[in-house]
């Protein structure tokens, strides 16, 4: 199952205030700092629940992240395209003027990995832009390879989609895990709760099944072979 941008913007309202405009700026933000990234002409590739949903069900956004390929002495370039768009957009993005501001973060790529993650990054038109959004694989590595509040919910929504390669993920992760592999563990741990995610709404759906159908009805296969023994008898 894949979502598109335009069922995120469906998401993008704030449930306590639906007078706040800030969760509707988001695909205005992301608009700008895209193009700030393409002018520059720095390569890229939009990571997180953005970009979960060109392969998963759209979920609620806040945060914009972005992984940029940059040398060594380059970095002050992503600082000041950040900084641009927070000014333009700091009643949206400064905590000190919103109380639930959009979260903007770019970030240099850290490894053969995440290097492999700008070029095989897919384009798509993204919020009224062509955009760059990271693979499926390469999403999964990247919530496994590293923690966060969402990341497990996040990579098991993703495998539950069944868009993913789990080989790939795994290989990923094998060049990129500690002595302990932390990433492995996430990854398993991800992949059972996808597993009982699907079985339970599996279950639930043929116990409503059960409970709509007439407690009389007699199934097909039954009335068939009642009509092949009479048919027998006589």
């Amino acid at each position: 199952m894949t979502a598109s941008s335009a069922e995120i913007e469906a998401l993008l309202f704030d449930g306590n205030d639906l007078s706040n405009p800030t969760p509707g700026m988001l695909p205005a933000i992301f608009r700008d700092i895209i193009g700030g990234l393409d002018a520059a002409g720095l390569a890229y590739a939009v990571v997180g629940r953005i970009a979960l949903a060109l392969h998963e069900q759209a979920r609620s956004v806040r945060e914009i992240e972005i992984v940029v390929a940059l040398a060594a002495d380059e970095h002050e370039r992503i600082a000041v395209l950040t900084r641009a768009t927070q000014e333009r957009f700091a009643a949206h993005l400064d905590p000190r003027q919103c109380e639930h501001p959009i979260v903007l973060t770019l970030r240099p790529s850290t490894c053969t990995v995440e290097a492999q993650l700008l070029a095989d990054a897919i384009t798509r038109q993204w919020f009224g832009v062509q955009a760059r959004l990271a693979s499926a694989e390469h999403l999964l590595w990247l919530w496994c390879h590293t923690e966060g509040p969402d990341h497990t919910m996040n990579a098991s929504a993703l495998i539950v989609g069944g868009t993913v390669d789990l080989y790939c993920v795994r290989g990923l992760l094998r060049t990129t895990d500690d002595v302990e592999e932390s990433g492995q563990r996430r990854l398993r741990l991800a992949i059972g709760d996808a597993v009982l995610s699907t079985t339970s709404s599996f279950s639930r759906f043929m116990t409503e099944r059960r409970t709509r159908l007439d407690p009389n009805r007699v199934p097909i296969w039954q009335l068939q072979r009642a009509k092949a023994a009479d048919s027998g008898e006589r």
